[in-house]
């Protein structure tokens, strides 16, 4: 093989593998189980919190909507923000997976 398809195909799995991680580590979709005003936390119904910072970006029905004008129940996209866990009453920062294979 040479040295140029090799690369080519390097590239092509680094971008295979690469791809799904970066659209999963800040955007999701799903119905707003609730909200946490104070720390800027939606809760969907699949369980997911995504934390708002400054570049997030909420979608309702195509059109970008602000935190605070959200209702429980209403189906949204959120892009670019902050996936986090609640543990010992605190948000922390979810990690993407290093490994695809280890979801």
């Amino acid at each position: 093989m040479s040295l140029r398809r090799f690369a080519v195909l390097a590239v092509v799995v680094a971008l295979v593998f690469a791809i799904p991680l970066a659209v999963d580590a800040g955007e999701g979709k799903g119905k707003v189980m609730k909200l946490d005003s104070e720390a800027n936390v939606i809760v969907l119904d699949d369980g997911t919190m995504y934390r708002m910072v400054p570049d997030t970006v909420i979608l309702v029905e195509e059109k970008p909507v602000k935190f605070d004008t959200l209702k429980p129940g209403a189906a949204v996209v959120i892009r670019s923000g902050e996936l986090v866990q609640l543990k010992d009453g605190s948000y922390i920062v979810v990690s993407p997976s290093a490994s695809p294979a280890s979801r």
